[in-house]
């Protein structure tokens, strides 16, 4: 870095002693401007340096700025050569100044060979590296020892001279093919390296040549420009302006970003864009002029026509020619991001057809992004989402959805996962109204079992007040009046007998009322309780039901399922026997009544009510009655409940 930075400061001290000392080399008006060109490599040089001691890159950088203006200090040198304040050594340095503008191409190369972490390993690339200043010396050499560079000049100041020493014809002839031939193949290997580098390298190193390589596609842009700016008549200092800018200012900014903050924008959609356009204008070019000709050719006097028709037809196919090129151009430079958006457009299709569910899309959204720790989060209504740094929020015009969080957040991810939340913004919003709605029925189903906890035990404690309030209290009038019927006539003891009776059936009501809001025979367990439930039965009755343990509500719920399927079959079916089988499975019990009679059964015989007992509960029942062929009674109640 300090040599660098030695020898732009060397190179600017010569050139302006040179333009402005009595040699008067140059024009002092374009020093500062063409210094000012190189000094942002130098800049940025050590801006790597500083924030990446360890990368090449900042070297490389620093001498991209520094070699043109010891290029530009050796050329004004030899020039001195043809006034009469000749520097110390003018001829020499003047014949080598004849080809030294070949040492421009050994920063950018050099450059090219360490980006972005280093020289590639092997020795090829070695050899390489060793090969470009060795053979730029060799062009050197042999462009300060053609004599044709000496035989004729357009400076009237240049004086025509000879170069130090002439080879033969003949080997000056082949060195130069063999020299011209070799930097050439030289140029091209250091090319190469970034293609051998980009199949080989890690996500990481591809970004960043994507970095380079959208830079670079401005330099042949803008030099074919300057050739036709020149064609057109501008001098050649201003044509290749911006070229320069583009060579010492533009790429090497590029890649300075690539090596410090190369997530700084989405360099592989803005590089797919920059392709597609590049490419969209030159075709679209090719088609104006193609049209151009051929209305010309066909209508020679009707030049007005065929501008117009061209600027028609290249307006008409300008956008759609754009859209596809951007289409196959990014599936050729981006193709993470063409890939994952293509698999989650498919996945929103397919949730739109009904193919797949969309809850799915957290798995999706992980397979596109490379992301296998990304998490989905959705928000639930009135729920304040606690979310880490860096979460993505997601919401819907004004209403919050939930958040995107990142297993590796950088601003690059950020950027892809912003893009592909926007395309699964419908599984997404799905999944979420789809929570809100099983929230809403848990819920549902929670205030039910606790509608039905309370209900039981109200039933409990009307049991009770009606066995141990009204009951007995009717029991102690009706010995009373016994007792009062012993010590009277025969015409009052028929009345008091009379009454006796009428209590004795008020007592027999209230036990059946109480019997109705919860079955005394559940004391013992829902086994005995059936058990003694199917001994009232005139058709026989096959019962299997084992020892279980389930809560007051499950087992008043199977009780009554069981006693008004059995009731409903006594009175409807005309079956000579009962099939009852009571089976725990996991959290669940399920309770199957069968009988073997006339079957076509439906609703309204008593099966709605039976349907809405066992729902009250959170289970749900079928039935299947074909005509003929019995009826089968299927109940499954969470044992939860």
């Amino acid at each position: 870095m300090t040599a660098a930075s030695v020898a732009y400061v060397a190179g600017l001290v010569v050139r302006a002693a040179l333009a402005y000392g009595p040699a008067s080399i140059g024009s002092g008006g374009d020093l500062p401007v063409t210094m000012a060109i190189l000094l942002p490599s130098l800049l940025l040089g050590w801006l790597v340096a500083v924030r990446a001691p360890t990368s090449p890159i900042g070297p490389a950088l620093a001498w991209t700025g520094a070699l043109p203006a010891v290029v530009f200090a050796v050329e004004d040198w030899g020039s001195s050569y043809h006034t009469a304040h000749a520097w110390p050594g003018a001829r020499t340095v003047e014949v080598v100044a004849a080809g030294v503008w070949t040492w421009l191409f050994l920063g950018f190369a050099i450059l090219v060979l360490v980006f972005p972490d280093g020289l590639l390993p092997g020795r090829r690339w070695r050899t390489i590296a060793i090969a470009v200043p060795v053979w730029l010396a060799l062009v050197n050499f042999v462009i300060a020892t053609d004599i044709d560079n000496y035989s004729a000049t357009s400076e009237p100041e240049r004086v025509v001279g000879r170069p130090p020493f002439v080879l033969p014809a003949p080997v000056r002839g082949g060195l130069i093919v063999v020299a011209m031939a070799g930097l050439i193949g030289i140029l091209l290997a250091v090319a190469v390296s970034l293609v051998v580098r980009y199949r080989r390298g890690r996500e990481l190193d591809r970004i960043r040549l994507r970095w380079l390589m959208c830079a670079a596609i401005s330099v042949p842009v803008l030099l074919a420009t300057s050739w036709l700016a020149i064609a057109a008549g501008l001098p050649g200092d201003v044509a290749y302006l911006g070229f320069l800018v583009a060579m010492l200012f533009l790429v090497p900014a590029a890649i300075t970003v690539a090596i410090l903050r190369h997530d700084l924008l989405d360099i592989d959609r803005f590089f797919g864009t920059t392709v597609s356009w590049l490419i969209t204008t030159i075709v679209s070019a090719a088609i104006f002029a193609a049209v151009v000709v051929a209305v010309d050719t066909l209508f020679p006097r009707q030049q007005r026509a065929g501008v117009t028709s061209a600027a028609f037809v290249t307006a008409l196919l300008l956008l759609p020619l754009f859209h596809w090129l951007h289409r196959g151009v990014g599936r050729l430079v981006d193709p993470d991001r063409t890939t994952a958006v293509a698999q989650i457009k498919d996945f929103v299709r397919r949730v739109r057809d009904g193919q797949a569910e969309p809850e799915q899309v957290q798995n999706v959204l992980r397979k596109a992004l490379g992301d296998p720790e990304l998490q989905v989060i959705l928000q639930r209504p009135g729920e304040e989402l606690d979310l880490p740094e860096g979460a993505i929020p997601l919401s819907t015009g004004d209403s919050a959805v939930g958040a995107l969080v990142l297993g590796t957040t950088s601003a690059r991810r950020v950027r892809r996962a912003r893009e592909a939340a926007v395309e699964a913004r419908l599984p997404i919003e799905v999944s979420r109204l789809r929570l809100e709605l099983q929230d809403a029925l848990a819920e549902v189903r929670a205030s039910r079992s606790r509608l039905m906890a309370a209900v039981t035990v109200e039933r409990q404690r009307l049991e009770r007040d009606l066995h141990d309030g009204a009951q007995q209290q009717l029991i102690a009038v009706g010995m009373r009046l016994r007792s009062l019927q012993h010590r009277l006539g025969a015409t009052q003891y028929k009345e008091i007998d009379e009454l006796v009776e009428s209590l004795e059936q008020t007592v027999a009501e209230l036990r059946r009322i109480a019997h109705g809001v919860r079955p005394s025979r559940l004391d013992d367990g829902l086994a005995v309780a059936l058990r003694r439930l199917v001994q009232d039965s005139s058709v026989p009755v096959d019962l299997v039901v084992p020892e279980v343990q389930v809560g007051e509500g499950v087992a008043t719920a199977v009780y009554f399922t069981v006693g008004e399927a059995i009731a409903n079959t006594l009175k409807h079916a005309r079956a000579t026997r009962i099939s009852i089988e009571v089976e725990q499975l996991g959290q669940r019990l399920r309770v199957v009544v069968r009988d073997d009679g006339i079957g076509g059964a439906r609703e309204g015989f008593g099966l709605t009510s039976l349907r809405d007992r066992v729902a009250s509960v959170g289970g749900s029942l079928t039935l299947d009655s074909p005509p003929g062929a019995g009826t089968s009674i299927r109940a499954e109640i969470p044992c939860a409940s």
